[in-house]
């Protein structure tokens, strides 16, 4: 149930963005879906893409380590292969926002989607850049957790690529409903 390829990060991603964008079925708000460049050396992308798009929230897809294989001591496996999508907590360029999270998680749960936290001690995504336009946006990322990742044999689990598509698309439809206004 598995597939492997060369540079799944982040041609996943922009295949999961598209089609959670054909699978909704209503949009519930002005929806920009964006694939980015240069996210490796500095988040350059989104941050030109966000200053020019000024957002309201933003959602980074992005794949994240899987690193449930013999001899990583649970507390190090970020995700695991086959558990769902992973909705990130934090990473080395953001912290995502909290209401956003738990937003997330509840349409997930609502929807019978699959999910994981994720909590990445280093490296970073787009949402990174999103967030810091303006003067702030709520953000979050919708991660695929992936083995071997910066590899030719990246590996994702179908059921994981589903439940992301699932997510976003749920998102989309409903994302207006969150409230994510700073107390």
């Amino acid at each position: 149930d598995c597939v492997s390829s060369k540079a799944l990060d982040d041609r996943l991603s922009v295949y999961i963005m598209i089609q959670a964008m054909q699978r909704a079925q209503r949009f519930g708000f002005e929806v920009y879906a964006v694939a980015t460049v240069q996210e490796e050396v500095g988040l350059r992308g989104a941050l030109t893409s966000a200053f020019g798009i000024q957002p309201d929230v933003g959602i980074a897809l992005d794949v994240t380590l899987a690193v449930d294989i013999p001899g990583v001591p649970e507390h190090e496996q970020v995700t695991k292969l086959g558990q769902g999508t992973a909705i990130k907590i934090l990473d080395g360029s953001f912290i995502a926002n909290p209401k956003l999270v738990a937003f997330l998680r509840a349409l997930a749960d609502r929807r019978g989607i699959a999910w994981q936290h994720e909590i990445l001690p280093r490296g970073g995504t787009d949402a990174g850049a999103i967030q810091r336009v303006q003067a702030g946006v709520a953000v979050g990322t919708i991660s695929i957790p992936t083995r071997y990742i910066h590899s030719s044999v990246e590996t994702v689990h179908k059921a994981d690529v589903e439940a992301s598509i699932a997510l976003l698309a749920a998102f989309i439809e409903e994302g207006q409903t969150a409230d994510l206004a700073l107390e």
